[in-house]
């Protein structure tokens, strides 16, 4: 129709250029459950209903789709579009009152997932989960995820979010994702008889995990007594690297991060976490290099009434698990229950405190290496800048961690370049760091 009007070249790439999603206004689209609006077009004057619109739309960069707040959702939707750095596009709340609710409860719609990302550029930001699906499931568990994260999800983010109840509550298979500020909590039913819930699964490279808060995620399970966690990183069959967990804060979970890879797992590093959970902090059930664990402060002296399978405190059952190495970290265990740290297996590490809470005096040893592996497992021994001695937390039994005026962990690791501790409080530029997650400092005496 151009060409018959006689339109110049200019004129029309102009037209195109009018034309082009890319320049074309933000758009923002609204959605509250109560709303009675009979002819509901999507505005903040008369929002629509339910989710089913949403799946009609084609996003462009930097829209917006509102949920008000104390609203509730059913079902889910997939976003296919993708924004751009400048311009993402954003799924939030407005409004007063408690954050938007969500819930799918039934695996035949999107597999329970309430957001299905398989875009880029895409923001997830203050939204409540629950139930998605309900527990039991019969899925294929490597589909599930409260808000799921597809192959072609990347430079997503998800944040400020709640979760509860949720199997996997964020999966996230795609690449050069962030996922930060979340509270994850109380699931306590398993996916499958021998599978437990997870917090969070990573299956794809370059993602981070931070600042999050992990609680309460166990579930019992007919194969290992329990099961479950805050993270995961699994997808046997495709690598992952370039990882970065840190700043998180993991609280009765069935363990901190497990590894389930058959390929290449490299490059991760893991610092300034606490946790204090069951079975154990880290598992490597696959083939891992370069992995760093620095500045964790790791508690390991709750267990349940019945044993597990991995009442630990650190795994390695595969073979070729290269450059593992651990520094500056605390450990503390009670060995009525956990078996020492390195039980099974030993990793490179330096410059650790570590602590059984049964022995608050180090009696003097006739057999070094003895005493050592009391403390440590199999033939472990200390090695540079290592320690034996009760950290001397604030408050132990109520999961306090941050360190008292003579601490044995103050001022005795090793330099290694992090800006901030768990608290977000500066690391000393030069001189030695305390080990652990939390800096000592007057104002935490």
């Amino acid at each position: 129709m151009i060409r018959r009007l006689g339109l110049g070249l200019g004129l029309l790439l102009a037209l195109d250029l009018w034309l082009s999603p890319a320049l074309a206004s933000p758009r923002e689209y609204y959605l509250d459950s109560r709303s009675v609006m009979t002819a509901a077009d999507g505005t903040r004057q008369k929002p629509w209903r339910s989710l089913d619109q949403l799946d009609q739309l084609v996003f462009q960069p930097g829209d917006t789709v509102f949920f008000a707040r104390g609203s509730e959702f059913t079902g889910g939707f997939e976003v296919n579009q993708s924004g751009t750095p400048a311009a993402p596009i954003r799924f939030t709340g407005y409004g007063d009152g408690p954050p938007p609710r969500f819930t799918n409860p039934e695996s035949a719609v999107l597999n329970g997932n309430a957001i299905r990302l398989n875009g880029s550029h895409l923001v997830v930001d203050g939204l409540f989960f629950h139930r998605c699906p309900r527990n039991p499931v019969a899925t294929d568990v490597h589909f599930l995820g409260a808000v799921f994260l597809t192959t072609n999800a990347h430079h997503c983010i998800v944040r400020n979010c709640e979760m509860t109840r949720t199997p996997f509550g964020i999966n996230v298979y795609g690449q050069s994702n962030l996922i930060t500020r979340n509270f994850i909590h109380d699931n306590n039913s398993p996916i499958q008889p021998h599978w437990g819930p997870v917090c969070v699964v990573v299956c794809g490279s370059h993602n981070e995990v931070s600042y999050n808060r992990f609680l309460n995620y166990s579930a019992p399970s007919q194969e290992y007594g329990h099961d479950g966690g805050a993270i995961e990183i699994h997808d046997r069959s495709l690598p992952k690297e370039d990882i970065l967990i840190h700043h998180n804060l993991s609280l009765r979970n069935q363990g901190f991060m497990e590894w389930v890879g058959r390929v290449t797992q490299d490059n991760f590093v893991i610092h300034h976490n606490v946790c204090m959970d069951y079975q154990a902090f880290l598992g490597l059930t696959g083939p891992c290099t370069n992995i760093r664990v620095e500045h964790n402060t790791v508690v390991r002296i709750l267990a349940h009434p019945e044993d597990d399978s991995e009442d630990v405190v650190f795994w390695n059952y595969v073979g070729g698990n290269t450059n593992v190495s651990l520094r500056n970290n605390i450990f503390v265990y009670d060995p009525s229950r956990i078996e020492p740290v390195f039980a099974r297996g030993e990793p490179r590490h330096s410059h650790n405190l570590f602590y059984r809470i049964d022995e608050r005096t180090l009696r003097k040893q006739p057999n070094p290496d003895a005493f050592q592996r009391r403390y440590l497992g199999g033939g472990a021994h200390l090695h540079a800048g290592d320690k034996l001695g009760d950290p001397l937390f604030r408050d132990l039994a109520a999961a306090d961690f941050h360190l008292r005026a003579g601490s044995p962990a103050i001022a005795a690791g090793t330099n290694l370049d992090y800006g901030l501790d768990f608290d977000d409080q500066l690391l000393p530029k030069s001189g030695p760091p305390d080990m652990g997650a939390f800096q000592f400092s007057p104002v935490t005496r």
